[in-house]
């Protein structure tokens, strides 16, 4: 089967950026002959939209955007990541779409609490092994603690924060012996050296529950202060299948691999570890996304800088020449030029 996740630069309930992403990334994915796509966590309506969680209203009108996603997905599996509002409270949920249908909502269990992450003022966290259908004009789906199945592999979810928490608790234990493939769709926030991290949790996770792992996260500042570096991941036995570059200017950055889930595949003995990377080229690449986006989603046509001459003023000055630099190399000139919307 081929599979593909595809990292997405979304904007806080902007439907019509966010669908028009989530289409370009099926149409790609189509092309290149993806059978099972899988986008990131709240892609449908961006994952920073704060207290709107709270409301019935983003809800009910991610729901409803949902719909518009349902035709595009004719001979194609595809998850989608969104808020469902069941009984009073948000869930943060992923949808899987097939050939024009909804299947049903899986539904995160454990919910990030620290950083730049207050996920248990917005949702409530789903209890493992529940079930339940939600309703929308007339139709109804499952959701809860779900498993699918696609063209004979069956698979099931960790959504972000699932798969950080310890073996024994983790939906993932729960998952083993009962699907081949676990996906995750994340909104995992950008730290220095935290690919690292990411690169033996979805490494190890495929080891310790002898599956096909598929994660992909969000990309770019989405808003606000906090960035995310597009990871894409696919890993089966503690084999790593797929990596992808990180922190790209691209809206869209779709990566996919075919895995024959009948052939056997001998599990590691040990993770294979990654090159010691280079953060001040990372920094760099963080720090130049992030004014991108900034520029672009504040539409605010260009940076003031006040030059002093000091060493903040030219770090400032550089870290801009560095954005422009990197962004051109990326996209070329004319497409740099009208992504930011300093040139209109």
């Amino acid at each position: 089967m081929r599979l593909a996740g595809a990292a997405l630069n979304q904007i806080p309930f902007d439907w019509n950026h966010n669908i028009q992403t989530i289409s370009a990334a099926i149409a790609q994915a189509k092309a290149e002959g993806v059978e099972l796509l899988c986008l990131p966590e709240l892609s449908l309506t961006g994952y920073n939209c704060e207290d709107l969680f709270l409301s019935d209203w983003l809800p009910a009108a991610a729901m409803a955007h949902l719909q518009k996603i349902r035709p595009l997905t004719h001979g194609i599996c595809v998850v989608v990541g969104l808020p469902v509002r069941w009984q009073q409270h948000t869930y943060n949920t992923a949808a899987v779409l097939r050939d024009g249908k909804i299947l049903g909502f899986a539904a995160k269990q454990f919910l990030a609490n620290d950083g730049v992450h207050y996920e248990t003022r917005f949702f409530a966290a789903w209890p493992a092994g529940q079930t339940t259908t939600v309703e929308h004009e007339g139709e109804s789906w499952p959701l809860g603690d779900l498993t699918f199945e696609h063209r004979g592999v069956r698979f099931g979810f960790e959504i972000c924060e699932d798969a950080w928490r310890p073996d024994n608790v983790r939906p993932a234990c729960r998952l083993r012996g009962k699907v081949e493939l676990i996906i995750n769709p994340s909104a995992s926030h950008f730290a220095m050296s935290k690919t690292d991290v990411r690169y033996q949790l979805v490494l190890n996770s495929s080891r310790t529950f002898a599956c096909t792992y598929l994660y992909a996260n969000l990309l770019g500042n989405e808003a606000g202060r906090t960035i995310y570096d597009g990871e894409i991941l696919v890993a089966r036995n503690g084999h790593l299948l797929k990596r992808n570059q990180l922190l790209s200017f691209k809206e869209v950055d779709l990566e996919w691999v075919d895995v024959d889930f009948d052939a056997p595949l001998e599990v590691v003995d040990a993770i294979v570890e990654l090159p010691e990377p280079d953060e001040y080229r990372e920094l760099n690449q963080a720090m130049s996304l992030g004014l991108f986006d900034y520029l672009r989603k504040a539409r605010s046509r260009g940076f003031v800088l006040s030059l002093s001459g000091g060493a903040d003023s030219c770090f400032c000055a550089v870290a801009v020449a560095e954005m422009v630099r990197l962004g051109v190399a990326e996209l070329g000139l004319e497409e740099f030029k009208r992504r930011s919307g300093a040139f209109d």
